[in-house]
């Protein structure tokens, strides 16, 4: 297990503006979520070691499960790396994986690799530089309607990023640990909004803001579909490196 790193002290953040997302859905066979996490832990130790553009190896589990995480059907990995061949030719291909993770993982997995990949738009990995952990995380995916709805949208979402970052700064509480707004990369209509924050609390505050509302207000004409789901952090993996 590699736990976040916290720090008492402002780090160099990694900029990820000109780096590859990447979402995984880890669709699990029920009551096997410790089978696949035991050959995580194995892997992880070579990825921190190893692949120095594996900057982000994190991980979330659906509220429901999250106080007894043996029996959940699922689990949010969110990755970042520094372009798409750090993650199909070195990550994917590395013994650790090919010979190690897969074969134990695959098994217990209802699907296999189920990967989806963004660009960033806007907003910040983490605010504080301290790698806090969060209470809670919220991921939010859009559909637009359509290339040309998407692209007023990530304008606003580029708009709703800097609010947010800014309301950090103003106010010093740095409540909100990371906000990112994403442009999907395998196709001409996705979105995504990915935050973590100190807490619940938090996340309900700015889900009712006046800012967000705002933003909403703006873009639905434009959104086809959208879905969210809260989840809280596994402790494994790490923030960034």
């Amino acid at each position: 297990m590699l736990p976040i790193r916290q720090s008492n002290t402002m780090a160099q953040v990694p900029d990820i503006k000109d780096k590859m997302i990447l979402f995984g859905n880890v669709n699990l066979v029920p009551d096997h979520y410790d089978d696949w996490q035991a050959a995580y832990d194995k892997l992880a130790e070579h990825v921190f070691a190893n692949e120095p553009n594996t900057y982000t190896y994190y991980f979330g589990l659906p509220l429901e499960h999250a106080d007894n995480p043996s029996r959940s059907d699922f689990m949010l990995a969110f990755e970042v790396y520094g372009c798409r061949d750090d993650l199909y030719e070195v990550h994917l291909k590395s013994e650790a994986m090919t010979q190690g993770f897969l074969p134990t993982a695959l098994p217990v997995m209802t699907t296999g690799l189920d990967l989806v990949h963004f660009g960033v738009a806007g907003g910040f990995l983490d605010f504080s530089g301290r790698k806090d952990e969060c209470g809670i995380m919220h991921d939010v995916q859009i559909r637009c309607a359509d290339a040309n709805a998407r692209r007023e949208l990530l304008g606003a979402l580029r708009m709703l990023c800097q609010a947010v970052e800014l309301a950090q700064k103003r106010d010093g509480k740095g409540e909100v640990l990371t906000f990112l707004g994403l442009e999907n990369l395998d196709n001409e209509v996705g979105a995504r909004i990915f935050a973590r924050y100190k807490d619940r609390e938090t996340l309900e505050a700015w889900q009712r803001s006046d800012v967000f509302k705002g933003f909403w207000e703006v873009v639905k004409a434009g959104v086809q579909d959208m879905s969210a789901r809260a989840y809280r952090p596994n402790g494994k993996g790490w923030l960034w490196k």
